[in-house]
């Protein structure tokens, strides 16, 4: 019988004095890294069951406007850019337009935390802020009124008077004009004609001796049709959506004040989301006020075009009446303005003017 050599077949280790198998320094080091291996995807299975990816922060927006009205348009843009910035960690989800909160009592609804974010326009906030009825007053950019205090201002207003955080413009650059179905020389072509209006220009049509009529959009057809009411003030675009081209004859230029659509978050919302968020949201909107204002401008372009070729006249107004024009436009509202606010209205009005 052969004597045994410590060494028995088939395996790779040593057989000690007591008959018990050894494992070799290598094979050690291979069963280590072995257990190691499975441990680690053991925790990392575990983890992943156990700990499912964040959901991303949600805030949602109202709109003082149906989904498809331009007046949205930089919201679109805004929703898109804020989702592409935070990596999805932040979207802006739709929460209706006026069917779901009339636009007179959206920052109502804002302050209350009913929304997060509303889509809305200073106008629209006269009654509750009487001082913001000034901001359509503002000749100046996005970019300048963030330089020149303006945006500072509306930012401490809406905080301590609606519980709100102000972000920023949303038509910057998107004018307003008077539409004529007579034409129109001089300021005194004004004197006793029948024009519609909004609360937003009602002051200068009365300041030009013109008489203001108060409708619906929906009848403004109807009256321009039935010679009851001969000119309006829109926007610098959109009135082909109603149908107005057909019986508008004449575009007065130049054009008058800037919509002043907007956004503001509620307070407590705001102060909810990160740090990192937050910067994010306000990063976005100062990008979006540069590129809505080339948007809107674009857009007034190719709308204008578009009235010529369907017979509608582009009249400017000689120089000297130009200036009277915009002269009486701006200091009207500007009464109305200090009228409402005699405190905060001066302060405004200077830093609009700076």
């Amino acid at each position: 019988m052969r004597a045994m050599s410590g060494q028995t077949p088939g395996v790779t280790g040593t057989i000690s004095e007591g008959g018990i198998k050894t494992m070799t320094s290598r094979n050690k080091s291979v069963a280590l890294i072995g257990l190691l291996t499975c441990l680690t995807i053991g925790v990392a299975f575990l983890f992943s069951v156990s700990t499912p990816a964040l959901a991303a922060e949600k805030v949602k927006v109202v709109s003082a406007w149906a989904q498809n009205n331009k007046m949205n348009d930089a919201l679109w843009m805004l929703q898109k850019k804020v989702k592409e910035k935070s990596n999805g960690d932040l979207e802006i989800t739709w929460g209706g337009g006026p069917e779901a909160i009339p636009a007179f009592q959206l920052v109502e609804a804002l302050r209350n935390g009913v929304v997060d974010l509303a889509w809305t326009a200073h106008t629209y906030n006269v009654a509750q802020l009487p001082v913001v009825e000034g901001a359509k007053l503002s000749k100046l950019t996005p970019a300048q009124e963030r330089e020149k205090g303006v945006f500072a201002f509306y930012q401490d207003v809406y905080q301590k008077k609606l519980n709100a955080y102000y972000l920023g413009r949303g038509t910057p650059g998107l004018t307003y004009n008077l539409y004529t179905t007579v034409p129109v020389k001089s300021l005194a072509d004004f004197k006793g004609m029948s024009i519609r209006v909004t609360p937003a220009y009602k002051a200068f049509v009365e300041a030009m001796g013109a008489a203001p009529v108060a409708t619906d959009p929906g009848e403004v057809f109807t009256a321009l049709e039935r010679n009851m009411v001969k000119g309006y003030g829109w926007p610098s675009l959109g009135i082909s959506d109603f149908g107005w081209d057909a019986v508008t004859k004449f575009i007065i230029e130049p054009a008058f004040y800037q919509v002043d659509v907007m956004v503001i978050a509620n307070i407590n919302a705001w102060n909810k989301l990160p740090k990192n968020l937050q910067d994010v949201l306000n990063a976005s909107m100062q990008e979006v006020e540069k590129e809505a204002y080339q948007h809107f401008g674009k857009l007034i372009s190719e709308d204008r075009e578009n009235l010529k070729k369907k017979g509608v006249q582009e009249i400017k107004l000689p120089a000297d009446e130009a200036a009277k024009y915009l002269e009486t436009a701006y200091e009207a509202s500007w009464k109305e303005v200090l009228k409402k606010d005699p405190q905060m209205g001066p302060q405004l009005r200077d830093l609009l003017s700076k």
